[in-house]
C-alpha cells in the first residue's frame, strides 16, 4: 500500500502533465505559433515544423527523464513522505517547459521577420456583430445542480449528526490513515459545503469569463473561424460546469466518508484521484478535439469561404509580451485567448485586470485563513 498509492499519484500527476505540455504547440491556433502571429500557410513550413518538433522533443526527454527518476524515488523510497517531492519534479517540468517555449518563441519571431510573411498580406480585423446572440456558452441554470449538492450536503450533515463520532477526520496521509481530526460540532460538519461554496464561485467566475473572452476571426475563413470559436466556449463552458459539479460532489462525499460511514481507507484515498484522474483525462481529449479557439473542429463549411489567403487577422504582436501576456491599453478587450495552450487571460492594460486578480488573490487567501481558523 506504501508504494502502489504513491506511484497511483505520480502516474495522475506527472503522466498528463507531460502530455498537456508536450502537445501544447499542436492545440495552440494556425496562426499562431509559440505567441508569433503567422499566416497559416506556413505552419507547416519545414521551419516552422522543426521548431514545434524540437520543443516537443525536448519536453519528452526531460520531462520523462525527470518522470522515471521520481518513480525510482518512489519505489525505492517507502515512504509516504516521498510524496511531498513530487510537487517539486512537476515545478521543474514547468520551468523547462517555458524555457523551450521562450527559446521556441524567439527562433518563430526570427523566423518571421526572416521571411517577411506579412508582407503583401491585407491585415483585417473582423468582427461578427451577431456572435453574442448565438448560443455561444452553456446555460448558467445548470449552477443550480451546484446549490442542490450544496444544500444537500448540508443537510445529511445536520440529519445524521446524532450518529456521527465525537472526532471527527479531517485530513488523511497518502496511505489513508487519518492523521488530522477535530471535535464535532455543527460548524465542522459545514466544512464540506464551504468548500463546495468557495469551489462554485471560482467556477461561476471562469464561466464568466469564457462569456466575455474577445471575439477572434480568421479574415481567411470568417464564417469558418465563427463557428469554431461559438463551438470551442460551448464545449469548455459545458466542461467547466461539469467539473465542477464533480468536485463539489467529490467534496460532499470526503465529508459524508469523514462521518465513518464507510471504514475502508482505500476508498478515501482512491476517490479523489479518480475524479481528479477522470477530469485530466477529459480535458485532454477536449483540447486535442477542439483545439484553441476551436481551431481543431471540423465543420461541413471547411474551405467554402476561403479568401485565397489575401486577408489575415491584423498583427498585434506588439502587444503580447513574450507571446504569453497581452498588454494593450487602447483596446476594450478584457479578456483575450491565450496565444499559447488553451483557454484565456486578462488585457493587462486594463486597470480593472488587475483588480480582478488581486480580488481573486484575496478571496482564495481568505478561504485558506478561513478554512484554518473555521475547521480547527
Amino acid at each position: 500500500m506504501k508504494t502502489l498509492m504513491p506511484i497511483i499519484l505520480f502516474l495522475i500527476c506527472y503522466v498528463p502533465t507531460l502530455v498537456i505540455f508536450s502537445l501544447t504547440p499542436y492545440i495552440t491556433r494556425k496562426t499562431e505559433s509559440f505567441g508569433i502571429s503567422i499566416p497559416e500557410e506556413h505552419y507547416m513550413d519545414a521551419g516552422v515544423k522543426r521548431i514545434r518538433q524540437s520543443y516537443r522533443n525536448s519536453i519528452l526527454v526531460i520531462g520523462g527523464f525527470i518522470s522515471v527518476l521520481m518513480l525510482a524515488l518512489i519505489i525505492l523510497i517507502h515512504s509516504d513522505a516521498v510524496v511531498i517531492s513530487l510537487p517539486i519534479g512537476i515545478i521543474v517540468m514547468t520551468l523547462i517547459m517555458f524555457f523551450r517555449y521562450w527559446k521556441g518563441h524567439k527562433l518563430m519571431k526570427d523566423l518571421k521577420d526572416r521571411n517577411n510573411w506579412m508582407n503583401n498580406k491585407k491585415q483585417l480585423v473582423m468582427v461578427d456583430t451577431g456572435f453574442r446572440n448565438k448560443k455561444i456558452i452553456a446555460s448558467p441554470l445548470w449552477f443550480t445542480l451546484y446549490l442542490a449538492v450544496i444544500i444537500g450536503t448540508a443537510i445529511f450533515g445536520f440529519a445524521y449528526y446524532g450518529h456521527i463520532p465525537d472526532r471527527i477526520p479531517m485530513h488523511w496521509n497518502i496511505s489513508g490513515v487519518a492523521d488530522r481530526f477535530v471535535d464535532k460540532s455543527y460548524r465542522t460538519i459545514l466544512w464540506g459545503p464551504f468548500v463546495q461554496i468557495f469551489m462554485t464561485i471560482i467556477m461561476a467566475f471562469s464561466y464568466w469569463i469564457i462569456s466575455k473572452g474577445k471575439q477572434l476571426i480568421d479574415p481567411a475563413q470568417p464564417e469558418k473561424s465563427s463557428e469554431q470559436g461559438r463551438i470551442f466556449r460551448y464545449r469548455w463552458s459545458m466542461f467547466l460546469i461539469f467539473t465542477g459539479l464533480a468536485l463539489n460532489i467529490m467534496f460532499g462525499i470526503i465529508q459524508i466518508l469523514s462521518y465513518g460511514l464507510i471504514k475502508s481507507t482505500l476508498v478515501v484515498i482512491l476517490l479523489p484521484m479518480v475524479f481528479v484522474l477522470g477530469i485530466l483525462t477529459a480535458s485532454i481529449i477536449l483540447s486535442v478535439t477542439t483545439g484553441q479557439g476551436g481551431s481543431r473542429v471540423r465543420l461541413s463549411t471547411d474551405g467554402k469561404d476561403e479568401k485565397e489567403n489575401r486577408y489575415i487577422k491584423r498583427d498585434d504582436d506588439r502587444y503580447w509580451k513574450l507571446g504569453l501576456i497581452y498588454y494593450n491599453p487602447d483596446d476594450p478587450s478584457l479578456i483575450v485567448e491565450r496565444r499559447f495552450g488553451i483557454g484565456w487571460t486578462f488585457n493587462f492594460g486594463r486597470k480593472v485586470a488587475w483588480v480582478m486578480l488581486g480580488g481573486l488573490l484575496v478571496l482564495i487567501v481568505g478561504f485558506a485563513l478561513a478554512s484554518i481558523f473555521l475547521f480547527k
